[in-house]
């Protein structure tokens, strides 16, 4: 590799910088030969194209001038009151315009809500394992990173609590804790009601932001939806995180965050001189989406369409993986993650798969601490139903 003759003028920050394994891996597996379960990304035939190149050649007959112009920084007014009527119908009450701002998707949300909220040293909770989002935004402003257990119930409190109390005392800043309450990104795992009162609390007690990134929460394919922390937030401690890249379109690029007025506005701020405005065409589609009753009805279809492939993926696994082998049953979502025994490398099995044209995410990248060498990452999202079960019978043959 040829010298690069900047390296000596980037930030600290830009030296330290990881990037995705998924990106990475995905990029490596991307020869059409390949049985990929690794991208966590929407199935493509499930996209509304129709509906969208509809609305769009509706829209620039109507209104060019508006879908082709700069748009506020906050988003779209009318967009804004929509998506806070879908969540005051959630149950969080406390939403409305201007405590609501159009992001680019949530990975943006959580990017400029550490910008607000998040200075060197910091500390920042995260799951053991959990996606890299939350975990990069903390790290990009030069936070610690400190991972805290995950089990069946989700971020384990009790946990929690230990941590943030020996590192107070050890005279260390806990700003805050980033979590995925529905079927988290990669275990699959949805936080109990419990848990969620439990962090709640704690936050209050301890003084802390609680990051809730919610992609997931309408891909529930059974059992009872659960509050969201948002909902539970009596004193404006929580950042709430949405997408609609599962539930609409990912390219778009669209996602909002709902909070506390006053963070929302310094998050409106810090987006101002990230990137001026969201997507302004997009964010009218997506209006007249909703309007028209479409956003419901493409979020039943996703529900009842990755269910299935849910369906088929444990039936394979349960086929074809050996007892030696642990897997979660998610109620939604897109990912199922596996425990082998102890001993067994998920690394040298990935290249072993890969050398037979399948492929999946390994764990450790999920893991702050390095651990979790044993695990890895199945997604059901995107693969057709024969290639789950080709690389669903080539890994059990391999493990």
């Amino acid at each position: 590799m040829a010298k690069d003759p900047l390296n000596h003028l980037y930030s600290r920050q830009a030296q330290g910088a990881q990037p995705s394994a998924i990106r990475d891996i995905c990029a490596l597996v991307a020869r059409p030969e390949v049985c990929s379960l690794a991208g966590g990304w929407p199935d493509a035939q499930k996209f509304p194209t129709a509906a969208i190149r509809r609305i769009f050649d509706e829209l620039m007959a109507e209104h060019g001038d508006l879908l082709l112009q700069y748009g506020s920084t906050e988003g779209l007014l009318d967009l804004r009151i929509v998506l806070a009527q879908r969540m005051n119908a959630e149950g969080i009450t406390d939403v409305d315009a201007d405590s609501l701002v159009i992001t680019h998707g949530s990975a943006q949300g959580m990017y400029l809500a550490a910008q607000v909220f998040i200075n060197p040293d910091d500390v920042l909770l995260v799951g053991l394992p959990t996606y890299f989002g939350g975990p990069g935004a903390g790290r990009a402003r030069g936070a610690q990173l400190i991972g805290i257990a995950i089990d069946e119930q989700g971020i384990d409190t009790d946990h929690l609590q230990r941590e943030t109390r020996r590192l107070k005392t050890a005279g260390r800043c806990v700003k805050g804790v980033y979590v995925i309450p529905n079927f988290q990104n990669p275990t699959g795992v949805t936080l109990s009601l419990e848990r969620r009162r439990q962090l709640i609390e704690l936050a209050e007690i301890h003084d802390l932001v609680i990051f809730e990134d919610d992609p997931y929460v309408d891909l529930r394919f059974e059992g009872e939806r659960l509050p969201s922390l948002k909902s539970m937030d009596r004193s404006g401690r929580v950042i709430h995180l949405r997408s609609l890249s599962k539930i609409f379109v990912p390219g778009m690029r669209l996602g909002w965050a709902a909070g506390d007025a006053g963070a929302i506005r310094r998050m409106v701020v810090a987006k101002q001189f990230a990137d001026a405005a969201t997507n302004t065409p997009a964010q009218h589609i997506l209006l007249e989406f909703i309007r028209q009753g479409l956003l419901d009805r493409q979020i039943q279809e996703n529900i009842d369409f990755y269910r299935a492939k849910r369906d088929f993926m444990l039936e394979q696994m349960d086929r074809y993986f050996p007892a030696e082998a642990t897997w979660n049953r998610p109620q939604g979502g897109f990912f199922i993650f596996v425990h082998l025994p102890g001993d067994m490398d998920a690394e040298t099995l990935f290249h072993r798969a890969v050398d037979q044209n399948v492929a999946f995410v390994t764990g450790s990248p999920f893991f702050v601490d390095g651990s979790g060498r044993n695990t890895f990452r199945l997604s059901y999202s995107q693969a057709s139903r024969e290639d789950i079960q080709i690389a669903i019978r080539t890994i059990g043959n391999l493990i």
